[in-house]
């Protein structure tokens, strides 16, 4: 049984998409095995403070991610290669249950987006106040993230309770200090290398207590009393910040993503419609054959 001109060309950009797919697929495995087996990695870490508990599935969701896309291009390799309807028929249900799967998970995330923000601020703050300065991995988690994005605290500006402030009034941390306390850690510093920097930041050379941290958030319309050493704007506030900036990579990969399942879905049918009609001639040509 063979095809026509026009059900070569269809079998071959399927088969090439798929393989790809399956490069994808096994890129997506190794790496979802090696998050897996290093727990230490900051990407984890900043999952733990993030969402309690997520860090723990995340690595299997890449795993499961990674078996899904090779099992469809599998599917799909080997249907156009050995033109079987039942592999293109699973390959497409495959391909349309992701392409929902996608669709619904937009609609819900947009649905649900305050939500889903409170419960992160919630478990931060929760990460911030109980376990930095006791927990070693969560502390150098929030040193890590403080430092890489220049940000202190959980959200809001200078002016919030939840920013920089967020330390001296709610954390163990601060709570369990003896002497002259520090009012923020050295991550949340712009100069932490640099001595008279770094005191002027944590706040152990205010004794007139006129500037922030120790006299409380920088004052606006007094600039001389603005803390210039301190990075006062919260972690999830910054990140916020981020994805929106960027948010237009993830809508062209999501573009991208559910465009290919559909080319997918269509060269599936396509291929199927192009088998089912090469058997209809061939058994019709047997019958002519057998007749004369």
């Amino acid at each position: 049984m063979g095809l026509t001109r026009c059900g070569k060309i269809v079998k071959y950009i399927m088969f090439a998409l798929n393989f790809f797919m399956f490069l994808g697929g096994i890129g997506l495995l190794a790496y979802g095995s090696y998050i897996k087996n290093n727990n230490g990695l900051p990407i984890l870490g900043i999952l733990t403070i993030i969402l309690d508990y997520v860090h723990l599935s995340f690595p299997w969701l890449l795993i499961m991610a990674a078996i899904i896309c090779i099992l469809v291009s599998f599917l799909g390799c080997c249907g156009a290669v050995k033109k079987f309807r039942g592999m293109l028929t699973m390959h497409f249900l495959l391909l349309l249950a992701m392409f929902i799967g996608v669709i619904v998970s937009g609609v819900l995330g947009y649905q649900y987006k305050q939500t889903i923000e409170s419960a992160i601020v919630s478990q931060m703050e929760a990460s911030l106040n109980s376990s930095y300065g006791v927990d070693d991995y969560v502390t150098r988690t929030w040193d890590t993230l403080q430092s890489t994005l220049r940000c202190c605290g959980v959200e809001g500006d200078e002016n919030s309770t939840n920013s920089w402030s967020f330390y001296k009034t709610s954390t163990d941390w601060f709570k369990s200090q003896r002497g002259d306390p520090r009012y923020v850690p050295n991550s949340c510093c712009r100069y932490p290398g640099d001595l008279y920097n770094l005191t002027n930041c944590v706040g152990l050379r205010d004794r007139d207590r006129r500037q922030a941290p120790a006299g409380g958030p920088p004052v606006l319309h007094v600039p001389s009393m603005r803390n210039d050493q301190l990075f006062t704007k919260g972690c999830w506030t910054t990140l916020l910040n981020i994805v929106n900036n960027k948010i237009w990579i993830g809508m062209v990969m999501i573009t991208l993503s559910t465009s290919l399942m559909l080319i997918g879905m269509i060269l599936s049918v396509c291929l199927c419609k192009r088998i089912e009609e090469q058997i209809y001639e061939d058994e019709e040509e047997r019958f002519q054959n057998l007749a004369m």
